[in-house]
């Protein structure tokens, strides 16, 4: 199996190694993904209540046309949409308002952020990283640009406010009615260890109506020999090789740390350790990180550019063969 990390925004932003569908399981199972990827930000768990005078209108994405189901993405946006709707209709029968906030998994053409560089031709991954560096701290300091968001990541939560806005009383109704009370004001390190109970309420009917997240898989021993042999070749081909250890080499020579040239990880170098030390930034200071970052990205881009061309052909195969 492959391990060069192709399309990294179909990963859950929360769970990295988490891919798309598996994380609409752990979603519904948890009492909706939104809840984790809120509560890592500070914010309330996803839920909605009896409405405050006036309730926020919903984000264009819940009524939008249909999203593109013929790639996995626009299936798990879809999935998304029809399972906010559901929610949205199950708590108004339960007498609360509830704002559709399906997740996004498709995007833009221009947002290259995560892109497998071999993949984006030279010139325009240079623009973009002149002005979004890997798209890392581009998104602190462009927070509503597209051509950094994350596909997968969920919008802000409108119906936050709708609940914070409830007494201790109803706020208690409104979990029970929208999930039985598995979440509640459980923090996101108690979610993530599955301090909550199993979700009953409109998560839980609606689950059952959505249906499961992905067919049952069926071993494909031809593929999975196809997906093994495809790695394999990335991995030791010659020239491929010779173009890591060049790369690495241009990458040390301008004083960065390169533990592995191996193809597959040497593109990514550069770029997870702008992602730890964005992990662990403290609040401020991002458009003086992001210069950084910028810097760091075209030195990667210049150093990897005769790589990227002979890794291009195998990386291709790697996805004809359903891996990335």
């Amino acid at each position: 199996m492959s391990t060069r990390p192709v399309n990294f925004p179909a990963r859950s932003p929360v769970f990295p190694g988490m891919t798309t569908t598996s994380l609409f399981r752990f979603r519904y199972a948890a009492a909706a993904i939104a809840v984790l990827s809120l509560a890592a930000c500070g914010g309330q768990p996803e839920t909605s209540a009896a409405p405050p005078a006036t309730a926020p209108e919903a984000p264009a994405s819940a009524t939008s046309a249909a999203p593109d189901t013929s790639s996995p993405e626009g299936k798990a946006e879809a999935d998304s949409i029809k399972f906010e709707n559901l929610m949205a209709d199950c708590m108004k029968a339960a007498g609360f308002t509830y704002i559709p906030h399906p997740m996004q998994y498709t995007r833009p053409a221009t947002n290259l952020a995560g892109q497998d560089p071999a993949l984006v031709p030279y010139d325009q991954l240079k623009t973009y990283r002149a002005k979004y560096g890997f798209g890392v701290y581009a998104r602190d300091v462009y927070p509503n640009d597209p051509n950094v968001a994350i596909p997968g990541a969920n919008n802000p939560n409108p119906n936050n406010a709708i609940r914070d806005a409830l007494d201790p009383a109803q706020r208690q109704a409104y979990d029970l009615a929208r999930d039985n009370g598995s979440q509640g004001d459980l923090s996101y390190e108690q979610a993530k260890k599955g301090v909550a109970k199993e979700p009953g309420g409109c998560v839980d009917k609606v689950n059952k109506q959505v249906g499961p997240a992905e067919p049952a898989k069926t071993s494909d021993a031809a593929a999975e020999a196809a997906a093994q042999q495809a790695s394999q070749a990335f991995q030791t081909d010659p020239q491929v090789l010779q173009a890591a250890q060049n790369y690495g080499t241009c990458l040390r020579n301008l004083g960065y740390t390169v533990p592995n040239t191996k193809p597959g990880f040497i593109e990514h170098t550069l770029e997870q350790v702008v992602s730890g030390q964005h992990e662990n930034a403290a609040p401020g200071g991002a458009a003086q990180a992001l210069t950084q970052e910028i810097k760091m990205a075209l030195d990667d881009l210049d150093c990897g550019k005769d790589y990227e061309v002979k890794a291009k052909p195998f990386v291709q195969k790697l996805l004809s063969v359903g891996q990335g």
